[in-house]
């Protein structure tokens, strides 16, 4: 962009000089002569040339002109409006911190229990505020979680102050009593080991068992006359066996993060997202965005930008084959599986497709199979409780 700057020339002689000037080539605009000073615009990078040309007079540069302008009031007045950006910025931050979080109820056990629930979501004090929506889902989230205790739930906001309405669930405690059940077994196995706390065991260690087969019975006999029926209750534990597949690629990439982590500002609005700074890091980045605050329908992050460097890495196929077996052992033992332990496995086919390792396991487990199962005391007494309850369950993965 073309820059001009305002000065100003002492003479008399206004006709004069502005003859030597066009006689350089000097390119000037907006001329005006007043008080004895003639005033003209002119190329910033002609100055020197003016000056030295027009030694015995005294040229004095008096303003800017265009962006040039705006840049010396900004840099003249940098202080006055750096104190007005960060007091705003102050001011949007603390209106969207919540200083305090209120749930209202008479039940404190339920008022901790909303406490704790809200903290985990990040609602808490001295947080930010989040949106309607993320309130409403953080609503459905609460109630999904303690359906049977909370019947309705609002959360206001009313300023920096969040008031929390909940109305307790009214328990129906008149609940299905079952009298009278068997545990069955809910897989096909062998018998390992049996903890019976009520009802009469019906198999043995390393009985071998199908799907269906009454395990702990619920029915107490004595000389094959029922004296009593009872909901059986107890642990059954037997070796079960699975065949599964699985796959994985020779060729991975492994990420690692080197020690450069750059601060950035992102604004996000509703169709685009911007990076307030240029980033700093290499082309391999993790980015960990925390909100900050939210104008209307603009967002303001604070981000953390990690750089990682990734290699490119070949398994060997005895170590593809090692990963794959230790995967498929943590999706077996996942939390809240019946899978206690896994007792042996195999493998029985592999082979390289395609640049992936494909493999075939058999594997046998320790696994609790007893399930409940409730039965009519008159149909079940006209039927013969040791015949064979389903059918074959080997199951394959």
């Amino acid at each position: 962009m073309t820059h001009y700057s305002l000065v100003r020339i002492k003479t008399n002689q206004k006709s004069k000089i502005l003859l030597k000037l066009n006689k350089i080539n000097i390119s000037m605009k907006n001329i005006t002569y007043k008080d004895k000073y003639l005033y003209f615009e002119v190329l910033a990078s002609d100055i020197k040339r003016v000056k030295k040309y027009l030694i015995s007079e005294k040229l004095e540069i008096i303003d800017e002109t265009g962006i040039y302008k705006i840049k010396k009031e900004i840099k003249k007045n940098l202080l006055f409006i750096t104190s007005i950006i960060f007091a705003c910025i102050i001011f949007l931050i603390l209106s969207n911190i919540i200083v305090k979080v209120n749930v209202v109820h008479s039940d404190s056990k339920l008022r901790e229990l909303l406490y704790d629930a809200l903290r985990e979501r990040g609602v808490e004090n001295l947080t930010f505020k989040k949106s309607y929506d993320e309130y409403e889902s953080i609503i459905e989230s609460i109630k999904n979680e303690y359906k049977d205790r909370i019947e309705w739930l609002e959360i206001d906001v009313d300023g920096m102050v969040i008031n929390v309405r909940v109305e307790e669930r009214i328990k129906n405690n008149i609940e299905k009593n079952y009298d009278t059940c068997h545990i069955v077994a809910s897989k096909s196995g062998i018998i390992k080991n049996i903890l019976t706390k009520k009802g009469v065991a019906e198999v043995k260690i390393n009985d071998h068992v199908k799907t269906g087969d009454i395990l702990i019975n619920g029915m107490i006999k004595l000389n094959e006359e029922i004296k009593n029926n009872v909901c059986a209750s107890g642990e059954v534990y037997a070796e079960v066996w699975y065949t599964i597949k699985g796959s994985i690629p020779l060729e991975y990439e492994e990420k690692e993060y080197t020690k450069k982590m750059r601060y950035n500002f992102i604004l996000k609005t509703p169709l685009e997202e911007y990076e307030i700074l240029k980033s700093r890091v290499g082309p391999y980045k993790e980015v960990k965005n925390k909100k900050l605050f939210k104008v209307f329908d603009y967002e303001f992050y604070l981000s953390k930008e990690y750089e990682t460097k990734v290699t490119k890495k070949k398994y060997s196929e005895e170590e593809a084959l090692k990963e794959l077996e230790k995967q498929i052992k943590e999706k077996l033992l996942i939390k809240g599986s019946n899978i206690s332990n896994i007792i042996d496995q195999k493998v029985l086919k592999k082979s390289v497709n395609n640049g992936n390792l494909d493999i075939e396991v058999f594997i046998a487990v320790k696994e609790q199979i007893g399930v409940v199962e409730h039965y009519d005391i008159e149909m079940e007494s006209d039927t013969n409780v040791e015949e064979y309850r389903g059918n074959n369950n080997n199951i394959s993965e």
